[in-house]
């Protein structure tokens, strides 16, 4: 034998006894088997569930907030204390007000309409209510209202109006001018 040769062997020697004690030679995984966890998967959510409500219920500015959250809802309420959203409310007459958060700055009253319906169809889910709403008809028939003053514009800011965080709103039934174009003619 050649020198080189006995020291290659020597070397691949001394590489299999590290690899033996780095990998501890029969305790090692096979990559095709599966290690069994102690809990299943229903165990794990209702696990995750409890601790996301344990850390709502503890933390001040999100413990307003319902146990079954939405991820929308905490970003819209973190923005709040952020100052980047305002809170308002809707008088819905008989029924709970229902607070809708909206973006400060760009909402108009479209956008406030449809966070109004997206809410709205939220607490109908959680309250396990069958129930649809035409909103078509809803916005065809009121206005919202805010001081007296109706948001009749679509298109116009919410600042326009004076509306602030916690402001309260409600509905006022429209009402349609009957021969509107009629008496415009004549008063030509």
């Amino acid at each position: 034998m050649d020198v080189n040769e006995v020291k290659e062997q020597t070397n691949s020697s001394t590489i299999n006894k590290t690899d033996d004690t780095i990998y501890g030679g029969e305790d090692t995984v096979e990559p095709n088997k599966t290690i069994k966890s102690d809990l299943d998967h229903h165990e794990l959510v209702k696990l995750t569930k409890e601790a996301i409500d344990n850390l709502i219920e503890s933390d001040p500015f999100l413990s307003g907030l319902p146990l079954n959250v939405t991820v929308e809802e905490i970003k819209a309420q973190i923005a709040v204390a952020q100052g980047q959203a305002i809170t308002l409310f809707l008088n819905r007459g008989e029924l709970p007000k229902l607070s809708v958060v909206v973006p400060t700055h760009t909402t108009t009253v479209l956008d406030l309409k449809r966070a109004i319906k997206r809410h709205t169809n939220l607490c109908f889910k959680r309250d396990n209510v069958k129930k649809k709403i035409s909103w078509k008809h809803v916005w065809r028939k009121y206005n919202l209202c805010f001081d007296n003053v109706q948001l009749s514009n679509d298109n116009e800011n919410l600042k326009t109006y004076g509306i602030t965080n916690k402001a309260e709103l409600y509905y006022v039934k429209k009402y349609r001018e009957k021969n509107k174009l009629r008496n415009s003619i004549k008063n030509s």
